[in-house]
């Protein structure tokens, strides 16, 4: 009895080691960190570059994120190096039949005899396209074979929706289809997402006669057609019938509105082989090969014989039985809970990593350092105490990619960062201070000018240091987004102790308020101005905030009138109807072909390379035009960032403020396990004369900034500067 005792508990202690990510014995954390970086670098480079089925089936199953928590858990509990290379053997092999792997000179796999088809398969990348997160800017493909990834970018059509008549349920129908294609089409049959039959369309002008059985006790029948974008010149009809049991019926005297949402219907998939996206393709014999740690190599190739079934060499094992991805919940994504597992965590780590070291197009990191700068990365992960702990270390990580563009998001933290104190600061290079009070019970206690000095006794250069990380980018942006719009943030209805620098008796002063405030997000910039509302400043100048308000048909008329002087506001963001009226359009008056955006063409993670597409704005009439002047400053990002790009370098009109921020280009989207969401640069951008422009932005003609003066006084410099210009050229035409 004591025995069996003995053999539960440990058992038990096993299974308390598997699932909360302890090692089953103390191991040296050095050798630890080792096989975690070696399985991540051999897990990544497989999942993106790998072209054999598996590997494009294990999108669907469980996904990738269980086979990377799974890899986490086997690489923390193995008990030395060459156990790991075997347990990398197993737990590779059947994605990647053709995985080489040596330890120490000896081969632990070899590479299967060749079997030549007629179709090589290999993978390209325009950027990354997750399948987590699409951005319709990005594709991942596999040559001359399908990508399920593509799936998520699907069309789905009802082509029926009928009633089933009384006394048909149960019974054979036959559908008569027209259709006419320039080649051979293949539909595939889904009922519940599973596959049931082909169909296949021969090129021609003709007609497929579809049979098929309505489900016993149907009361509905519906029929779905998906297809992709990429679809090309096809069309697909019935003749308006359907035969049900020997009898035929009208399709439309069928046809309902809608049916319940229980139903999923059949599905005809209309999916084809994927196309080249760019002309360079891996090709049979390149090879990818690491150096995973000093006594481990591997090697697998970056492209493969196929047939339009299979590739080559085939698995020993199919996507649904293969036994190292399953384990997480299968709500993954919104379950935060699973957050308080180690292993996930270090597993959501390793993922972020992977695909910044692939896709990120500013990664500041060479091989050797981005290694090391993983190490670090999960050796914080390893020592933190809690979930904070882990927050801040991602925060830390995406922080040291260095881009304005990155967002992070995670559920567990929201609320922490959302409500304010309710004061608006400014940074005027020594300090943070009050720009505007928005609590009438601190009137009289605090006033514009004071400087902040200390948060609940904690001063503001200690408080700074880690206040930095909540933001990424240029110096200016962490200042703008982690300092004037962050300092000061906490739990909702929290109690904030706030030191302060009277601004006229230099004495200290200490206030205590309530976090009860949010910021407007939509202007990352306030200004002074008591009014941001359209309206003349004067009798020729006219204000106008692009940042705030559609565009009017006042605006309109005096863009063509050369008597009128316009201010754009873009302090913030463009408004959407700016872009779709197109309002660069109606500024210019010559053709514009602006070439600063460039994709990433991705073969394998050594061999990538940037190309740039042109961008073409057309006049809308080459009218003389009224003289523009743009208000912009750190907080200027992203569109109005290649919008104010062409007003400077084709001398549309003068930039007046600051440096832009420098975090323009689209961004893609990564959802992780636990409800955590990240996003990076998928686009690089230049500015069209050739200089920097990540972190750097598009400078202005004329810089200006706010003094303590200005904040004392409420005034607005980036105004007065252009009002100074206009007056200015005013004065020379006198």
């Amino acid at each position: 009895m004591y025995k069996v005792n003995l053999i539960k508990l440990f058992t038990f202690s096993l299974l308390q080691c598997l699932l909360l990510g302890a090692p089953i014995q103390a191991q040296d954390r050095s050798e630890e960190l080792d096989r975690l970086i070696a399985f991540a670098r051999l897990a990544g480079d497989i999942q993106y570059f790998s072209p054999t089925d598996m590997v494009n089936n294990m999108v669907l199953p469980d996904g990738w994120e269980n086979i990377i928590w799974n890899g986490v858990r086997m690489s923390r509990i193995t008990a030395n190096e060459r156990d790991f290379v075997d347990s990398l053997a197993r737990y590779f092999r059947p994605i990647e039949p053709s995985l080489q792997l040596t330890y120490a000179g000896e081969k632990i796999t070899t590479a299967p005899q060749r079997v030549e088809k007629e179709l090589t398969v290999s993978r390209q990348h325009k950027g990354l396209q997750l399948y987590t997160g699409r951005t319709g800017a990005f594709k991942s493909i596999r040559t001359d074979r399908r990508s399920l990834i593509a799936d998520a970018n699907l069309s789905y059509f009802d082509f029926i929706r009928i009633r089933v008549p009384q006394g048909q349920a149960g019974k054979a129908y036959e559908i008569k289809l027209a259709y006419r294609s320039e080649h051979n089409r293949l539909l595939k049959c889904y009922v519940n997402d599973t596959f049931k039959e082909d169909m296949n369309l021969a090129a021609s002008d003709s007609v497929y006669i579809q049979r098929d059985t309505i489900p016993q006790d149907a009361d509905f029948y519906l029929i779905k057609l998906v297809f992709s974008e990429s679809l090309g010149a096809f069309s697909l009809a019935h003749d308006g019938f359907i035969r049900i049991g020997g009898k035929k019926y009208s399709i439309k005297d069928l046809t309902v509105e809608e049916v319940p949402a229980s139903i999923k219907g059949v599905e005809w998939r209309m999916i084809g082989n994927d196309q080249k996206l760019f002309d360079e393709v891996n090709e049979i014999g390149d090879t990818l090969r690491l150096q995973l740690t000093g006594q481990i190599s591997a090697e697998f190739p970056l492209a493969v014989y196929a047939t339009k079934e299979e590739t080559y060499p085939l698995a020993p094992v199919s996507a649904v039985h293969y036994p190292y991805n399953k384990g997480l919940p299968k709500n993954l994504y919104f379950d935060t809970e699973i957050q308080n597992d180690l292993n996930l965590r270090l597993t959501n780590v390793i993922l972020i990593w992977n695909v910044f070291r692939i896709a990120f197009v500013y990664n500041p990191f060479d091989e050797k350092s981005e290694i090391e700068f993983l190490r670090h990365t999960l050796n914080e992960v390893l020592e933190g105490k809690d979930l904070d702990d882990y927050d801040f270390t991602l925060r830390k990580m995406l922080h040291a990619y260095k881009d304005a563009h990155i967002f992070y998001y995670n559920k567990l933290q929201k609320g922490k960062y959302e409500f304010s104190a309710p004061i608006t600061l400014i940074h005027l290079g020594d300090g943070f201070y009050v720009k505007k009070v928005h609590d009438e019970s601190l009137d009289g206690r605090l006033k514009p000018g004071d400087r902040l000095i200390a948060i609940d006794g904690e001063p503001i250069e200690k408080r700074w240091k880690k206040q930095r990380y909540f933001a990424t980018g240029s110096e200016a942006n962490l200042i703008n987004n982690a300092g004037v719009f962050g300092l000061l943030y906490g739990q909702s209805g929290s109690q904030v102790r706030l030191s302060f620098g009277d601004v006229d008796t230099k004495a200290d002063k200490e206030i205590t308020t309530v976090r009860n405030f949010r910021h407007p997000k939509k202007h990352l910039y306030t200004s002074f101005l008591e009014r941001s509302d359209n309206r003349m400043l004067n009798d020729s100048t006219y204000y106008f905030n692009l940042s705030d308000n559609n565009l009017t048909d006042t605006l309109l008329r005096f863009i063509d009138d050369p008597t009128k002087h316009i201010i754009f506001d873009v302090r913030g963001y463009l408004t959407r109807d700016s872009e779709q009226k197109k309002l660069l359009n109606k500024l210019i008056t010559d053709t514009v072909v602006q070439r600063n955006m460039l994709g990433y063409h991705i073969l394998s993670p050594t061999n990538k390379k940037f190309v740039s597409g042109p961008q073409v704005y057309v006049p809308e009439n080459k009218n003389p035009k009224a003289k523009f002047y743009f208000l912009m400053a750190e907080s200027t990002q992203s569109a109005p960032e290649t919008f104010l790009d062409v007003i400077k370098y084709w001398k549309v009109g003068t930039l007046i403020g600051k440096h832009t921020a420098g975090a323009n280009g689209n961004i893609n989207y990564q959802y992780l396990p636990g409800d955590i969401s990240v996003t990076f640069s998928g686009i690089k951008v230049v500015n069209s004369d050739g200089t920097e422009h990540h972190r750097n932005g598009i400078p202005p003609d004329h810089e200006v900034g706010y003094t303590l003066d200005d904040v004392v006084q409420k005034r607005d410099p980036f105004i007065e500067k252009a009002l100074e210009i206009i007056a200015l050229h005013a004065d020379k035409k006198l």
